[in-house]
């Protein structure tokens, strides 16, 4: 459906899957499960639009651009500091039409951020 095209980071999560309230709660402490979560967000997006008809069932896996979680030799997920830095990009290129539902999540539990977390720049452009 996308094609990276160009990736100044090289370093990207497919396996954790986006942050919920359940995960928060367990990763971080029960008092923050009502901190933001991106499964919220995508749920709420979905909500919202009225004129795709989507569902929860409709939310697919998704990719954690620029996180940093390596798998050890256990095969257990571990959270590492953040590798991009200002100014990393990744460029997509969809092949057919496409709904994208992103998220920046402001975790300000999680150290892979530096408790900090910082914008995202969105730039869509149509290729003809």
């Amino acid at each position: 459906m996308l094609t990276i095209v160009a990736d100044t980071c090289g370093r990207h999560d497919t396996l954790g899957g986006a942050c919920a309230q359940e995960s928060n709660t367990i990763r971080y402490a029960h008092d923050k499960r009502f901190m933001h979560a991106c499964r919220d967000n995508f749920m709420s997006a979905i909500q919202h639009d009225h004129h795709h008809h989507m569902s929860k069932r409709d939310i697919t896996h998704n990719i954690n651009f620029f996180m940093n979680v390596p798998v050890t030799h256990e095969g257990v997920l571990t959270f590492e500091d953040s590798l991009p830095g200002s100014g990393k990009y990744v460029e997509l290129r969809a092949e057919m039409d496409v709904i994208c539902l992103i998220s920046n999540c402001p975790q300000l539990n999680n150290p892979c951020s530096g408790y900090n977390p910082t914008p995202v720049r969105l730039l869509v452009w149509d290729a003809h």
